[in-house]
């Protein structure tokens, strides 16, 4: 899986769980979300890409996607790997 397949799909679930536009979520420097979306993003993020990720109980509420995606590449990576 690429990258920029993961950062698409990032945003769409961002997108679906918040209600914001893509053009709005990728304005963003950092994504803020309360802690339902937060929870709701990663376990979706978790479930279609069949990894988990340590993130859905972190104490954090905010993300680059950029970051993001580079994070769940590196565990497909390792997955894969491994």
């Amino acid at each position: 899986m690429t990258p920029h397949f993961i950062r698409q799909l990032v945003i769409h679930t961002i997108c679906n769980v918040t209600g914001e536009t893509p053009k709005d979520v990728t304005a963003l420097d950092r994504v803020e979300l309360n802690t339902r979306d937060w929870e709701q993003v990663f376990s979706r993020l978790e479930a279609t890409l069949d990894i988990q990720t340590g993130m859905l109980t972190s104490a954090e509420r905010s993300i680059s996607i950029d970051a993001l995606m580079r994070v769940l590449h590196a565990r497909l990576t390792d997955d894969i790997v491994t």
